[in-house]
């Protein structure tokens, strides 16, 4: 059964509306299968986006309100906007790898006709949909308006809110400069949609894993043009399809014994955050697994961001970073790393940090050569927790978010722990949103041991950018090293899963083992 991954276009120049998104997505179903004829349709339609402006008044030179009051006119059915070209390109890519699209205006809901059926029509979608991708203009450094009112509408709407919970979302930023604000727009609306109960994704290992897609146009038209920015946002759209395969309810098998989190201790201010951890643990021993990995005591040296990194292509349990002293802990701490089913890093955020102990920004830079070991911690579910004093204001869940992202991990609600003059104020709060955070980490990791019994394929991390170190893919590709590296981790993925699951008989309600 396919997943059904849903774009939404936040821009009040949106070429389509109504029966026109009905139409873009005929068409996109109808584009072949090659990037080229991609492109080729986007470029068309951008063309046509062109032609309507200049229809409406842009050749005579109206003012713009004169020309976006024509453009209202049209029918919607024709041409695409910039966000609208970029959104397109990442539904088209999500078609390839599996998913049912569809797609729907803001522009139509929130400013020129919003009534009770055409809302009504927007919840629906939202609510039959396992993914969504918003893409939006920058303005600031932020999304849209109409991208505003969209997450107010989901946020105000207890029931719709409850119901998103577990949906994953994927965005798209485009800006009228490559360094436009395009990321702080995709990092703001990703913590939003989080802390709503979305579980947020960035962009594929095929874009270096980054927060969506970054699209770049400076004027009308000129967003096909931008193939870097239209390979991000295509990377989005793969990136929202396959995590939306690991959200859904597992078929015929469950997990044997329990899934395993991993708490990083990266700052503490009196074992404060530490003790809590084992608190924790203790209260839901019967849920979980842990291990507590104490990484504010121990030895950390700085990363020094090798040109060649990691050293060189092994297995996943050999440590490859090139600092090796008895003044760090990172290669006693490396296998630890690697053993779990979700990892929740832990921060004590404090007033008075004379007491607090960190190692967090120095860990943090540390980990660069487990993401560029072909993303190690992929597809690991991830929920920054934060101790916080009231008034801290340190940013650190944000920090922890966008900093873990970058594994090709998924992002869940951030755990806060509110502390007031000492007193945790919000702990049954806490212990509520750790139970649905369990519950989904059961499924998630279900199905995903059993898209590892088809040894699916390893996801690879590509250089860019990094001259030395494609020189040295180059060559590690020619001795076939990598090849190795990953069918070890292939077969080792595959080994866990059937040692984890076991099929269901449903008529019988009784199961057996994996063979």
């Amino acid at each position: 059964m396919k997943v059904n991954v849903l774009g939404i276009s936040a821009s009040l120049r949106s070429a389509r509306r109504g029966p026109g998104t009905d139409a873009l997505i005929d068409d996109l179903k109808g584009v072949g299968s090659r990037k080229e004829d991609l492109f080729d349709y986007l470029k068309q339609e951008a063309k046509y986006h062109l032609e309507n402006f200049e229809k409406s008044g842009r050749l005579e030179q109206l003012t713009f309100d004169h020309i976006y009051k024509n453009l209202l006119k049209l029918k919607g059915n024709k041409g695409l906007s910039n966000s609208e070209v970029a959104l397109a390109a990442a539904l088209w890519a999500a078609k390839q790898v599996g998913a049912a699209i569809d797609c729907i205006s803001l522009s139509e809901l929130f400013e020129t006709s919003r009534n009770e059926s055409s809302m009504e029509r927007l919840r629906i979608k939202l609510l039959e949909a396992d993914a969504v991708l918003i893409s939006t203009p920058v303005y600031f450094g932020d999304r849209s308006s109409l991208a505003q009112s969209l997450i107010r509408y989901i946020s105000q709407d207890p029931v719709l809110k409850e119901k998103l919970k577990g949906k994953v979302y994927g965005g798209i930023a485009v800006g009228a400069k490559r360094n436009g604000g395009q990321e702080t727009t995709l990092i703001y609306q990703l913590w939003d949609l989080v802390n709503i109960g979305f579980l947020g994704v960035g962009n594929d290992s095929e874009t270096t894993s980054q927060y969506g897609g970054t699209g770049l146009a400076g004027d009308i038209g000129t967003m096909s043009e931008d193939h870097y920015g239209l390979e991000t946002a295509m990377g989005t759209g793969r990136r929202v399809t396959e995590v939306a395969k690991l959200t859904r309810k597992p078929q015929s098998v469950q997990l044997k014994g329990e899934c395993k989190i991993a708490f990083w201790i990266l700052q503490d201010k009196d074992d404060k955050a530490l003790n809590f951890v084992k608190k924790l643990n203790e209260r839901f021993k019967d849920d979980y697994k842990s291990v507590i990995i104490p990484v504010h005591k121990k030895k950390v040296q700085r990363c020094i961001g090798c040109d060649i990194c990691p050293t060189h292509i092994d297995i996943d349990e050999k440590y490859r970073c090139i600092i090796n002293s008895p003044k760090d802990d990172f290669s006693e701490l490396h296998p630890q790393l690697l053993e779990s089913d979700a990892i929740i890093p832990v921060v004590y955020s404090s007033h008075d940090t004379t007491t607090t102990i960190s190692n967090y920004q120095k860990f943090i830079e540390r980990t660069r050569y487990i993401r560029r070991g072909d993303y190690a911690l992929n597809n690991l579910l991830i929920s920054p927790m934060v101790c916080e004093e009231i008034g801290a204001n340190q940013s650190m869940a944000m920090r922890m978010m966008s900093s873990m992202l970058r594994h090709h991990t998924v992002v869940s609600k951030p755990l806060v722990l509110y502390y007031n003059e000492g007193a945790i104020i919000n702990s049954e709060a806490f212990f509520k949103q750790m139970s649905e955070f369990i519950i989904l980490l059961k499924d998630f990791t279900t199905r995903k041991l059993k898209t590892y019994l088809s040894r699916k394929e390893h996801f690879k991390y590509k250089p860019i950018g990094y001259v030395l170190s494609v020189v040295k893919e180059d060559e590690d590709e020619r001795l076939a090293k990598r090849s190795k590296m990953i069918e070890d981790r292939i077969d080792k993925n595959k080994a866990m899963a059937e040692g984890r699951l076991e099929f269901i008989d449903n008529k019988a309600k009784s199961s057996k083992k994996f063979l």
